[in-house]
């Protein structure tokens, strides 16, 4: 969440500012929605794939990825700036998120490597089941580090009492 300055600077957002950066209660859910929807836009391309449908795919491809960027910039806007201000005296813990963040990204990047074209027009037909296999693997690691390591930082964010899930 960023301000606007009370400057007056014409709609300029300031810096992100701590006292802005709040624990949600509904942002792991909401991202672990979006996780599941980006696991069914994959299994959706590769239906689509099977049947022949290759423009199906492509668009459903596509789609997968559009949601990958769109989970990413929520983590990056939400969810690191406060595991961020949480862990601000915790050197440690604070290194442990940097390097969960850099491999959650890594293995984005390499799924998003694997299936760009994978369903291209230029290549007809279903692509090797040795990619399309790694790219199910890589995605569904990518979830799941999210879902059992960095989720988790999240929820030490969460004001004391609260329940947290």
């Amino acid at each position: 969440m960023i301000r606007a300055d009370a400057g007056g600077t014409g709609g300029v957002h300031s810096p992100l500012e701590w006292s802005t950066l709040r624990h949600d209660p509904a942002l792991v859910d909401e991202l672990r929605r979006s996780n599941r929807e980006l696991l069914m836009s994959y299994a959706v391309a590769l239906h689509a794939g099977r049947r022949g449908s290759l423009g199906a795919a492509a668009l459903a491809n596509a789609r997968c990825a559009r949601q990958l960027h769109d989970v990413q910039r929520t983590e990056a806007l939400r969810l690191y700036p406060t595991i961020a201000r949480r862990m601000a005296d915790d050197p440690e813990g604070a290194a442990t998120v940097t390097s969960l963040r850099r491999e959650a990204n890594a293995l984005a990047r390499h799924f998003l490597r694997l299936t760009e074209g994978l369903f291209s027009r230029a290549r007809p037909g279903m692509p090797p089941d040795s990619i399309v296999d790694e790219a199910r693997a890589v995605l569904q690691r990518y979830l799941d580090e999210k879902e059992t390591r960095l989720y988790r930082f999240y929820a030490l964010t969460a004001p004391a009492g609260s329940e947290v899930t």
